[in-house]
């Protein structure tokens, strides 16, 4: 008897587990605040990644680190396999983007195609980030300051859901997508609303109202996210389809710069812009 009881209670015990971390799997793929682990290659006899959107993605990058490895395919996929890095294929690390592939329903896990030497190669997303960004700076001084401001974070501050309403936070540069905007344009001088209260639902009535054919850079443009949350994000608009932002599904986990060429991001920008003045 006391056996059987205590074989009941271990069964108990791992369907417990078995169920917590059911719910962690869910919570981790349902919420797109999710910070993302780095991309890693993934052995295809253990689990094979799948390609969930593919995108042009025509953007002058550099290679973070000539160690960098490179893949014939997006890495775990069908098919992939590794051709070394930048250093062993004797290859620049300034490259242009052709194509990029998501995976797993993951935005921030991405594969990036490039050509050099006659070959194709894809890196991870993460390994790259983007140069000449300049050129698409604009004459607003006020505009640009704030994207300046911005882009000082990319990598360097992960979201922080409720982040960015005191000065400790902002000290530390913890923020989430609407403290992060603000933080952005209160380093240009211009106020939008108050630091302990600032949501998309209050930054969604400032400025002017201007139509999403027409945003320009340092516009803010709002998204609906896949749960039908309406004006659930905001970023800030760059130019050349690029906009920058504090999500936990940037390729930093946090503040980064993401582009509306790719569907996902395309379909939950709900039209909603506003230009700041």
């Amino acid at each position: 008897m006391l056996h059987r009881h205590r074989k009941l209670l271990i069964t108990i015990s791992l369907l417990a587990v078995i169920a917590i971390v059911g719910v962690i799997f869910i919570k981790a793929t349902l919420s797109p605040d999710k910070t993302p682990t780095a991309v890693t290659a993934v052995k295809e006899e253990v689990f094979l990644n799948q390609i969930f959107e593919s995108y042009k993605y025509p953007y002058d990058l550099r290679i973070i680190h000539s160690n960098a490895k490179l893949y014939s395919a997006p890495a775990g996929t069908k098919g992939s396999k590794y051709l070394g890095t930048v250093t062993s294929n004797h290859l620049t690390r300034r490259i242009v983007g052709q194509k990029r592939a998501d995976l797993n329903h993951r935005r921030a896990e991405g594969y990036i195609s490039f050509a050099q030497n006659g070959h194709t190669y894809w890196v991870s997303a993460q390994s790259v980030v983007f140069r000449n960004l300049n050129k698409l700076k604009g004459n607003n001084p006020k505009i640009e300051a704030a994207i300046d401001a911005g882009l000082k974070l990319v990598g360097k501050s992960k979201y922080d859901y409720g982040g960015g309403r005191n000065l400790s936070d902002i000290k530390n540069h913890k923020f989430d997508c609407s403290s992060f905007v603000r933080y952005c344009f209160s380093k240009a001088g211009v106020t939008l609303g108050n630091l302990d209260s600032v949501t998309t639902y209050t930054l969604v009535t400032m400025g002017r109202p201007v139509k999403f054919q027409n945003m320009k850079r340092g516009d803010l443009f709002f998204f609906t996210n896949s749960r039908g949350q309406v004006n659930s994000h905001v970023a800030i608009y760059l130019g050349d389809h690029l906009f920058l932002h504090d999500h936990g599904q940037s390729d930093t986990g946090g503040v980064g710069i993401s582009t509306l060429n790719a569907p996902g991001w395309r379909n939950e920008a709900n039209g909603t812009v506003r230009r700041i003045e």
